[in-house]
Order: C-alpha cells, then structure tokens, then sequence
C-alpha cells in the first residue's frame, strides 16, 4: 500500500532540516527523504573539529532548528536532539530514483522500489552528491581523496592539495602544522591564503596521477607557466567543488535555464520550480 503524505521532503542538509522540522510544528503530514545514514551528511563530512557559521544574520530565521556557529560536532549532536524533539518523521539510508506527477499527486519513487505519494516535494538535496574530481589520469587511485575528516590523522607526510576555494584552504592550513603542504591553484594566485608557511603552486594545471612504490605513494605530474613540474607525494587532497545533479533533477521534469554546468534551475519567488508543486531550496536552489 502507497504511504501518503503533504509534503516529501527530500534531502536534510540545512534547509531540508528546517523544512521537516517546520512541517512537524504545524502538524503537517510530512516524510523527510536522507540517502546517507544521518542528516546534514555536507556538514558530517566537514573536517573534525571544523568550525561551522550561522545564518546571515540579514535574514530572519524562521525555524525550529537551531542555526548557532560551533564545532561540526556540535552542531550535529544539537540537530540529532532536535529531530527527535520535534518528532520529524524521517527515513534514512532512503535515496530517490525518480519523481513524477504535479502538484497534488507526486508519486516517488525509492532506490528498494517502494512508491511513496505526496501533495507536494520540496527538494533539498544540495550540491556535495557531484563532487568534482580531478578530471585527469589517476584521479580515483586509492591515495587521491576528496575530503579530509580528521587532519590528526596524517603526521610527516608530503601532501598535495588541489584547489583554492575555503574548504581547501582549511585543509592545507589544519594539515601543515604536522606535514609538508604543497597548494595547487589553477589560477595566477590565492586571493584567500597569506600564511607564508605554506608551500604554493599557481597557474598550475593537473596533467596526470600515478601511484608509486616506496615511501612516497603518489607521483604528482602537473602543467606550470615554466613547464612540466612532478612532485613526489604520499597523497593528494582535491577540494574543488561540486556539479549540481543535473541529471537527476532533470528526470524530475525541472528545467535549466542554459546547458552552463554550474546552472541552477530557475524558481518563483517562492522557491517553485517550473514542475507545479515541486520546490527546491538550498544550495541547489542557488
């Protein structure tokens, strides 16, 4: 038999918490969709200990979630107690295939085959399912990652980090205090990074991965305005973002403005897309 709810929330980063949480307050049939084995799974997979901001304080918070600045840890183990303070009816481990119908009667469908129908969806899968990778030769070799969790964990080893947007420069920061940090940038500098401890490259561009023997496990071969440089290293940290999932929010029926990788898709002002009933809020909805 086909559960029922008014709203399938799918998604529960931030806005997809906020969403549930608000719908559980007004007593508002609601299922909130989570692929992974706990909620908030970007900010689950930030660095240990990272340090994790509020809301713009310009915006006016209007949910019964807590949204204080503190440690990742912290903040979780907060929205965990207030999931189940609020009764959030919520269901992990559950991915969504595909979605189909308008408002009134979505019918979505799970990775196990179980349909589930729903008045409206409000879609809040973020952007951290698409990570990009290094787009060369070797990017999915064993000691090439694409996180860091606990930066303690590495100690006397050359790392490489690729990227040079916050996330890797935090990385590069927590991790040279015990290591050598070589930052890769494919731009001419790093508008963000002044600590001169840190060994830099700009302008430079990855031409291949390979995996080594000996003390050092990766042979790093990159593109320099002087030419092809190689640096021998125990492992290389990308930090470079993430694709929207375009594919699968297109198979909803939601459209794009324009073939850009980067496109969001276009909302009302109420966050609607184009597929009636169906919204997208979070970082996906730009």
């Amino acid at each position: 038999m086909t559960e029922k709810f008014k709203i399938a929330i799918i998604g529960s980063g931030p806005s997809g918490l906020s969403a549930a949480a608000h719908a559980a307050e007004l007593g508002v049939s609601h299922i909130l969709l989570e692929a992974e084995k706990q909620a908030a799974n970007t900010i689950y997979k930030y660095q240990k200990g990272k340090h994790v901001m509020a809301e713009p304080e310009i915006l006016p918070l209007r949910s019964p979630m807590s949204f204080t600045a503190g440690t990742r840890e912290k903040i979780l183990s907060t929205w965990d107690q207030e999931l189940g303070k609020h009764r959030v009816n919520i269901r992990y481990n559950t991915s969504v295939s595909a979605i189909a119908g308008q408002r009134g009667n979505f019918l979505v469908t799970l990775h196990n085959g179980e349909v589930i129908s729903a008045e409206c969806i409000v879609l809040a899968i973020g952007l951290q399912g698409n990570i990009r990778k290094l787009g060369a030769q070797g990017e999915d070799l064993p000691n090439v990652q694409y996180q860091l969790d606990d930066p303690e964990e590495y100690f006397d080893e050359t790392i490489i980090i690729v990227g040079a947007g916050d996330a890797a420069i935090e990385n590069a920061i927590a991790l040279m205090k015990r290591n050598r940090v070589i930052l890769v940038n494919r731009n001419e500098e790093f508008n963000r990074c002044k600590d001169g401890k840190m060994e830099t490259r700009v302008s430079t561009h990855v031409n291949r991965v390979e995996a080594k023997s000996g003390a050092f496990k990766m042979e790093f071969f990159a593109k320099t305005a002087n030419g092809e440089e190689n640096i021998l290293s125990h492992r290389i940290i990308a930090r470079l973002g993430a694709n929207p999932p375009r594919k699968l929010v297109e198979s909803f029926g939601v459209h794009f403005p324009n073939k850009d990788t980067g496109a969001v898709p276009e909302l009302t002002e109420h966050y609607e897309s184009n597929v009636s009933g169906l919204y997208i809020i979070g970082a996906l909805g730009g």
